[in-house]
């Protein structure tokens, strides 16, 4: 069979509570993974049926696009027997559930923005300059300390720190650069939103110490009658860990309403 033919999907660990619960599918950030979600499943698996992707996991797909990624998930979908659900990403991969959502409106029921992205500014570009620049020259382990810190800063977001420290050292230098070059790939994403279809409801949640990424968020959802925001206070970037209770009721409580 020619490569282009497999059936190719991610990993997933499924949480499966009844026939009659809905989907809820679950995207972890770059250098992330299922652990990252630990909390989340905790709670959300009492409610919904759960999907959790493993996308840094083997087999480590070579020539990664944006649309390659979705189309992946999609498969994973399908190989579970998921037809709708919501889909939950974080940081990064919110702009891959973006994408999906555009490109499979069909697949989506509503999308959950933890630490939204909605536009590369000036230090996120600057940022990305250096991790392209110097992901072939510098251990890989030492870009992801370095912008662990830039991301989050405080004393309060130590433990997010260590925690995505922590899964990256699991990442590898091949699949961290892989997934590098496919972040430029997720600059059109204010363009995204717009193709979005208004039937799909969004929900961005962040920490109100989210200094890189909040001000665009919260600009977006002012001006589209489609999503809402809210903001969790003295919190950094990775609210889904650090006030990790408060999210997850923030959360339900959102789609309770959109049921």
């Amino acid at each position: 069979m020619a490569d282009e033919e497999k059936f190719e999907c991610f990993g997933a660990e499924v949480h499966f509570k009844s026939d009659s619960a809905q989907w809820f599918v679950f995207v972890h950030g770059f250098g992330g993974s299922a652990r990252t979600w630990k909390k989340q499943i905790e709670f959300f698996s009492k409610h919904y049926n759960l999907l959790v992707l493993e996308m840094h996991k083997e087999p480590q797909f070579k020539d990664l696009d944006i649309y390659k990624v979705c189309r992946l998930i999609n498969n994973t979908l399908i190989y579970h027997g998921v037809k709708k659900a919501y889909f939950m990403g974080f940081s990064f991969s919110t702009l891959i559930c973006l994408r999906f959502a555009v490109l499979y409106p069909e697949k989506t029921e509503s999308l959950i923005m933890g630490g939204g992205i909605v536009k590369f500014n000036l230090r996120t570009n600057f940022l990305l300059y250096l991790a392209i620049t110097f992901k072939r020259g510098i251990n890989y382990m030492i870009l992801y300390r370095f912008f662990a810190y830039i991301i989050l800063p405080r004393r309060n977001h130590r433990r997010s720190r260590y925690i995505f420290v922590a899964e990256a050292k699991k990442l590898g230098y091949e699949e961290f650069c892989r997934w590098v070059d496919l972040i430029p790939q997720t600059k059109p994403s204010l363009k995204w939103l717009d193709e979005l279809d208004n039937n799909i409801k969004v929900l961005f949640v962040s920490g109100s110490e989210d200094h890189l990424f909040l001000k665009d968020a919260k600009m977006h959802t002012e001006n589209r009658i489609n999503s809402r925001m809210e903001i969790i206070e003295n919190c950094g970037h990775v609210c889904s860990i650090e006030q990790y209770d408060r999210f997850n009721k923030i959360v339900f409580n959102y789609l309770q309403s959109v049921k």
